[in-house]
């Protein structure tokens, strides 16, 4: 009898030690998979945008067209400083082709109270579309007031040649408002209206 009671004993001593090992195998299995992989490749990163390079003319004012849709050159101003009284202010004109423009001549003009340096005229040959192609001169008021600056550009396109006529304003000094208000005349009388276009075609 005591023979057969250790017999019993031995056995179950042996099944819970099987038991015993078979969790532990469990958990070690379980443990495994939860642990992360550090051989894994990891995602790829989005390459990084290339730098897009500052455009210094798009601080610039832009001379507004006639309301007239496909115009042919597009026209930004900007003066170095304020214009003042007895000063040469330095005054650069940029001008911007669309497609179809072979090429450009530039006139700039002032009026009465306004004196401009050399060169007033330019020409651009054989011109890019969106390319951006600079005038530079000096603009010089003996008085205080409202000025503008008449800007005339002739462009060839195919065998046609297509003159724009923009004006620049810029005031001097401290100007009553009414007075800013006040439409400036031609000699012909006619209203000048700032930075509105006009345009001609003729022949080439």
């Amino acid at each position: 009898m005591m023979g057969s009671s250790l017999n019993r004993g031995m056995i179950r001593m042996n099944r819970l030690t099987i038991c015993l090992s078979i969790a532990g195998l469990a958990l070690a299995a379980c443990g495994s998979e939860s642990e992360p992989d550090a051989t894994a490749a990891k995602a790829p990163q989005p390459a990084a945008r290339p730098a897009v390079p500052d455009d210094p003319s798009a601080r610039m004012a832009r001379a507004v067209g006639n309301g007239k849709p496909g115009a042919a050159v597009e026209i930004r101003y900007d003066f170095g400083a304020k214009p003042t009284v007895g000063t040469p202010t330095e005054l650069q004109i940029v001008f911007i082709p669309h497609a179809g423009v072979d090429s450009m001549d530039i006139a700039v003009s002032g009026m009465d109270g306004v004196t401009l340096s050399e060169p007033t005229t330019a020409s651009f040959a054989q011109v890019e579309p969106q390319k951006q192609y600079t005038h530079t001169l000096s603009v010089l008021p003996d008085r205080g007031g409202v000025y503008y600056l008449s800007v005339v550009v002739t462009t060839q396109i195919g065998n046609s040649n297509l003159a724009r006529t923009f004006s620049i304003p810029f005031v001097v000094g401290n100007v009553p408002a009414q007075q800013k208000q006040a439409p400036q005349t031609d000699a012909a009388g006619e209203a000048v209206q700032p930075a509105k276009a006009k345009e001609t075609t003729r022949p080439g």
